[in-house]
């Protein structure tokens, strides 16, 4: 690894350490120089300043930009939409609730407005947009967006909420009783929210219909 890699992977750390430490309302250039033992004219120059460095940060750590080509390959092709969308949820809820840090990012994005939150929800909502619009053009008579990101949200937020929060409705979010409870109900609402054809066929083969459809001008189904 070279200097300047190494000194990125410092100053990416002492993010990191900062953010647990005192939250994102404790993050700026001057702290995270003195902790990573640079001059805040390097983070700049390396970095471009504090949105540059968490939306590197955040490249690293976020679900949909560590998983760009999740229905691209050939393995997911031969997958069910339905179960593409609930490896989708539950990779989700993994990724947060293993990072600290990450829930702290996604907190703050929920309550501040800045031209670095707007970065990183362009970006997440660019990945996910084009999973979601595809596994959309399959199911006419489903609102596929607003389904899968009404349980997606409902998801993240219970992950969340887990900071302040020993329950919710009754279920332990500090618990692992709570959080196989919550993975049972994903499975009851992705199998009942969308049609028995995402439930029961590959992505491939309804794409292959549907062409095959649009292409003799008969109605897709």
């Amino acid at each position: 690894m070279s200097r300047r890699a190494n000194t990125e992977r410092q100053i990416l750390q002492a993010l990191e350490a900062q953010i647990l430490e005192t939250g994102m309302g404790g993050v700026g250039i001057n702290a995270i120089a003195k902790r990573a033992g640079v001059s805040k004219e390097l983070i700049y120059r390396y970095f471009d300043g504090m949105s540059g460095l968490l939306l590197a940060w955040m490249k690293e750590q976020d679900f949909w930009t560590r998983n760009p080509g999740l229905l691209t390959t050939e393995e997911s092709s031969q997958r069910t939409p339905a179960d593409l969308i609930l490896t989708m949820l539950r990779a989700q809820i993994e990724t947060l609730s293993g990072n600290e840090t990450l829930r702290e990012v996604r907190r703050w994005e929920l309550i501040e407005q800045n031209d670095v939150t707007a970065s990183l929800a362009e970006r997440r909502e660019n990945a996910a947009r084009g999973f979601i619009e595809r596994v959309d053009e399959l199911a006419p008579d489903v609102d596929v967006p607003a389904v899968a990101g009404v349980i997606l949200a409902g998801a993240v937020y219970l992950t969340l909420r887990a900071k302040t929060a020993t329950h919710f409705l009754g279920l332990p979010l500090h618990e692992p009783e709570g959080w196989a409870r919550i993975d049972k109900a994903l499975e009851y609402l992705v199998a009942h929210s969308f049609p028995d054809e995402l439930n029961a066929e590959a992505l491939s083969a309804l794409e292959a219909r549907r062409q095959s459809s649009a292409a003799s001008g008969e109605p897709v189904v």
